[in-house]
């Protein structure tokens, strides 16, 4: 994700590169298991730094789970990730940085961007991971068709790096 940070850091032209390879378990950070869709889809699992708290939302058709750093951990730095699984994600919010990457074996691009919130400068990055439901175990055709949205923001450059490597551990939880 070199070419992310320097963007993010300040902009930079996209060159090719090669892909790192991926990094052996065991993940670092806090294993957390992410059941969705009322069980119907395989449980998934993450891990993610072990300061960060955990919420969850759902509506009809999707669930966002949700892990954000509190500036009391870090002031006034703070950094959300969020885990999208339904039909319906929202819109990529900007392409100006496109990047290839790997998650649970599924290809990926990883796009970044920035702006100004309240003087602050905000790093954001997000992905699609799409398939990543369509096993042959699965025979649900609705959790066949999720999309996992993966997005993460902060003021802090650094944990939006530290995110996108906690995305890298998203899995299906191989005991299901």
């Amino acid at each position: 994700m070199a070419m992310l940070a320097a963007f993010l850091a300040g902009g930079c032209a996209l060159t090719p590169r090669k892909q790192a390879p991926a990094q052996a378990e065991p993940w670092p950070g806090k294993e957390h298991r992410l059941v969705s869709w009322g069980a119907k889809a395989p449980p998934l699992l993450i891990n993610v730094p072990e300061a960060y708290d955990t919420g969850r939302r759902n509506d009809q058709g999707f669930e966002v789970f949700l892990f954000r750093r509190p500036p009391k951990v870090a002031p006034p730095e703070s950094a959300s990730l969020g885990i999208y699984i339904g039909r319906n994600p929202r819109a990529i919010r900007d392409k100006a940085l496109a990047e290839p990457g790997t998650i649970a074996g599924k290809p990926v691009t990883w796009y970044g961007s920035t702006w100004q919130e309240s003087g602050r400068t905000v790093y954001h990055a997000e992905t699609y991971v799409e398939g990543l439901f369509a096993l042959p175990s699965v025979w649900n055709l609705n959790v066949r068709r999720l999309t996992v949205h993966l997005f993460a923001w902060s003021t802090d450059q650094g944990q939006v790096e530290a995110l996108i490597e906690a995305c890298k551990s998203l899995r299906i939880d191989p005991s299901q």
